[in-house]
């Protein structure tokens, strides 16, 4: 089992993302779902979701639990994309005034 990456990431909740990791099995691409739980632009945790049949659950858990911080950094410019992307279409802007935004 070799993950090649992260494919389709979109926000499925207000604070949930999904996406689908990608990894090659006996030469073949199969898919396994991650669901990401986000806290404004950070993500706190990552769990299994659907996955082929031919992956074993056990396996993906513990490579979830071996590369959660790799994880989290790799999804981290994309959930902050996401987020740009649906308030403005929710709200016509970018960015709110955070005021959490700039502390030390």
């Amino acid at each position: 089992m070799n993950f090649i990456g992260i494919e389709n990431l979109r926000l499925t909740d207000r604070n949930k993302a999904g996406g689908d990791a990608i990894f090659e099995h006996n030469g073949e691409r199969v898919k396994a779902e991650f669901n990401f739980y986000l806290q404004l632009n950070e993500c706190l945790s990552i769990r299994l979701g659907r996955h082929d049949k031919r992956l074993s659950t056990a396996d993906l858990e513990n490579f979830i639990s071996n590369k959660r911080m790799e994880l989290k950094k790799m999804v981290k410019p994309d959930v902050e994309r996401l987020r740009r992307e649906k308030r403005k279409e929710l709200y016509g802007v970018e960015e709110f005034n955070n005021p959490h935004k700039n502390l030390p």
